[in-house]
This record gives C-alpha cells, structure tokens and sequence, in this order.
C-alpha cells in the first residue's frame, strides 16, 4: 500500500511538470525587449524571405562568335528537335602544309599521282542509319580568314565560295570518310619554284592561293531527326602523293595537309548556323514562331511565356525580367517601418526544367549563364567569365547555375545584381539566360517553365532591414 502510495504521489507532480512545461511552451515571446537601449541607427528588422516575381520571354541570340581558339571538334550537320525546330550547320576550316619549308619541295620533275582526304567524324547524334551527303567547296582565291578577326554564326559565305562543290561524299555516323579530291585540284597544289614566291614559303603565301574548305549538308532534313556530326579536325587530313623522276629519289612520296594545328600557321575554323523554328512541334512543348519576341521590343504589355528555350549555336534564349515594381514596393515598405535601407544577404533565383529526367538531361546543359549582353560581354559581377582569360588571376564565379539532376533545376546566386537594383545602381531589369560561356558552342538545349506555368521562376531575397 505505501509503494502504491508514492507512485500516485510521483504522478500527480509528473502531471504536474507536465502542465507547467506546457504553459511555459505557450507563453508570448517578447522580441522587442530591449530595444530601448539600442541606438536608433543601430536598429535592424528581422531577416526574412520574401519571393519576387520573375517574368519569362522567348527570343532569339542573332548571331554567336564562332572562330573560338582550339575549338577544333566544330558541329555540323541538319537536325530537328520538336522542342526548338531545325539547326542547319556548316564549317569553314582551312588547311596547311604539315611544315613550311624554304627551298626544295617536290624533287626533281614531280608528277602528281593523287590527292586523298579522310574527313573524322568522332561525335553524332539522331538518325545515324542514314547516309548524308556531304559537299564541300573551296574558297576562292584571294579570299584571306585572320585568327584575329570575329566570325560570328549569321556570316554568309555565299560570296566566298563557288556553286559547283570541290568534291562530295557520303557519310553517317561516327567514324572517317576516305576518298579522292579531283586530279585538277591536286595538280594545282604542285609548285616547284627555288624562291619566296613558291607558295610553301609561309603560310600567308599559301593561304592567300589557297583559302580553305566550307563543309556543308547537301540536303537539310525535312523529317525524322536528321543527324548533328562533330567534326575532328584534329584527326582529318588532305594526302598529295607524287613521284620524282630524278635516279636518287624516292618512287612514291607525299605531303599532307592539315586542318587542325597550333597558332605557328594560322590556322582558323568557324561554323555559320541557321534556324528553322517552323520545324518545332507546339502539340510536344515546342517553341511557336509567334511567341518569339524582339528583346527591344519588349514593355509592360509583352505577354509572360509559358516556357523558356535556351540553345546553343546562336539559337533561342530565355530573357528574365524581375518585377520592377515588387522591388520598388519592398524599398516602400522598409520605409514605411522607419528603415533606411534593405540589405540583401541572398537572392536566389531557381528556374525548373520541363519533363526532367534522363533524356531531357542528356540534351541540356550542365551549366546555365545570366548576362546582361553576352555579345557585348557586358556580364552580372557575379559572372564573368572571361576574366581568367585575360587576366589569369584564378577567378571563378559565384553565379553558380548548374544543373541539379535530382531536382531538375538550375539555381542562381545574383545577390549583387538584386542588390544594385534595391539600390538604383543598376537599372537593368531584363538579363539574359543562355549557355555557360564556355559551352555557347555546343549543339544542346533546355526547354524550362516560364511565368505563365504551373512551376514559375522563384527568386527568393533573404535580407534586413536597416536604420
């Protein structure tokens, strides 16, 4: 009886503190309690989220440098995506002589036996089970390319180059393309002079006579999916074979030409690029050719998009607009408090991927960029990338805007941007979302939710509020 005593004793002081916990738990906190004693400019509201809306607009990037250095596995071909419609590539690359040499070239009465080319191909995607037809023209003479000069995806080679192809071939897939260039052409590629005006004297002589080649589809695709190819220039090659008649030569010799080398002979490569957006399929989330709207022509009546493309090769880009008139009403607001100013500690913006998963993954890319301009390489300081180039300091960026598989979205650290807004510094409230710098090149794309969608961008602000 006494043990059972105490228990029920035990119990009602555990009821008890029980009790007393529970109103402790519920009892207001007071958040203000000491204030008083804290100068007023020293004052600072809590920190908090806040999102502020983001609107979407599809347009287009007119034109991309193509002639970038060591980018020597260009893409080329005529594929459709139902997302963003048909790209059309082709490739200029010119080619030299493996070595200059001074004097003696060709031996004592040369004759030209052939002229060879093995063209590799060492990446493709789409229809590979098709042959393709490839023609490839010769530049006309005089017609001089500079390592120094821009190239930009929308240049026409029309006036460059001849209407009937040096040669042509047929080709799918990965792998090499071996075959023999007309006997006219390699006969002109003989020259046996003792001086400087021998065009294998340098290569400015030789590239004056003799351009380059512009590889390009004969046929753009019209259905199915057409193949995209990369070719290797590093890998491909043009063989001269000839034979002397002189006792102490060789029966058979030969000099090759090559497409890829270092800066020593001038060696320049460029892709030009057209878009057909019509070849897009609306009915799989594909572009509408009257969506697309010119960046200038954007105001206050423009439309938020459902979706957002960004393609590489000079194709479709996202534009972003943050709401000019929410920033203005949080400045309003902190005012209104008797705050000074808002001091952003983040904004963070996330956009989401359509259809996300392994395959939408595998034609996107790994890593987004915002800009202000990338043409004019105007960047967000959160961005630069050009800036190790130039300066080798090491930097790396802070934008971040890779790709997170597992939730099928890109994220943005641009919390100076945001915050040169807050405070009128920047007045730029349009940036663009396009390839990472580094991939502008590449044959990939992204289809991401705009405004108008279930899954609009959020940019998050985290900040205090400051007297």
């Amino acid at each position: 009886m006494k043990n059972k005593r105490c228990l029920a004793i035990a119990g009602k002081w555990l009821v008890c503190l029980l009790a007393g916990g529970a109103a402790v738990a519920c009892t207001d906190r007071n958040d203000l309690f000491g204030n008083e004693m804290v100068p007023p400019s020293q004052q600072m509201g809590s920190s908090i989220d806040s999102t502020v809306s983001v609107y979407t607009f599809v347009t287009t990037l007119d034109s991309l440098d193509t002639n970038i250095a060591d980018f020597y596995q260009p893409f080329m071909g005529s594929y459709i995506d139902p997302v963003v419609g048909r790209t059309d590539v082709a490739v200029f690359t010119n080619y030299s002589p493996y070595g200059f040499e001074h004097s003696h070239y060709f031996g004592v009465d040369p004759v030209i036996d052939s002229m060879r080319y093995a063209i590799s191909f060492s990446g493709a995607m789409g229809d590979t089970t098709k042959a393709v037809t490839i023609d490839v023209y010769e530049v006309k003479e005089g017609v001089r390319f500079y390592q120094d000069s821009a190239y930009f995806s929308n240049f026409d080679m029309t006036p460059y180059i001849g209407s009937e192809p040096l040669f042509s071939f047929e080709h799918k897939g990965i792998g090499t393309a071996y075959g023999k260039l007309p006997q006219e052409f390699a006969e002109r590629l003989l020259d046996n002079t003792q001086d400087q005006t021998n065009v294998y004297y340098n290569d400015t002589a030789f590239h004056r006579k003799y351009p380059g080649l512009y590889f390009k589809f004969r046929e753009p695709v019209t259905s199915g999916e057409g193949q995209m190819l990369q070719l290797d220039l590093s890998q491909s090659m043009l063989s001269l074979f000839y034979h002397n008649k002189g006792p102490e030569e060789p029966d058979t010799t030969f000099q090759r030409m090559l497409f890829f080398g270092d800066y020593t002979y001038d060696y320049v490569s460029f892709s030009t690029i057209e878009h057909d957006y019509a070849y897009a399929d609306p009915s799989k989330g594909g572009v509408r050719p009257d969506e697309i709207v010119k960046a200038d022509k954007i105001d206050d009546n423009t439309p938020a998009s459902e979706y957002m493309y960004v393609q590489g090769l000079a194709g479709l880009m996202g534009l972003l607009r943050v709401d000019e008139d929410a920033l203005a009403g949080l400045k309003r607001k902190a005012e209104e408090l008797g705050y000074s100013h808002v001091a952003l500690h983040r904004a963070e913006l996330q956009v989401t991927m359509v259809d996300s998963g392994v395959e939408q993954y595998d034609k996107s890319f790994s890593t987004l960029g915002m800009y202000y301009n990338m043409l004019k390489y105007e960047f967000l300081s959160e961005y630069n990338p050009v800036m190790d180039a130039v300066t080798n300091s090491g930097y790396s960026s802070w934008l971040g805007g890779k790709l997170n598989r597992s939730k099928g979205t890109y994220t943005f650290d641009i919390t100076s941007y945001v915050q040169s807004l807050l405070t009128g510094k920047e007045t730029r409230y349009t940036t663009q979302l396009l390839p990472d710098y580094e991939y502008r090149n590449n044959f990939a794309r992204c289809w991401l939710y705009g405004t108008d969608s279930p899954y609009p961008p959020l940019l998050v602000l985290t900040y205090t509020m400051i007297k």
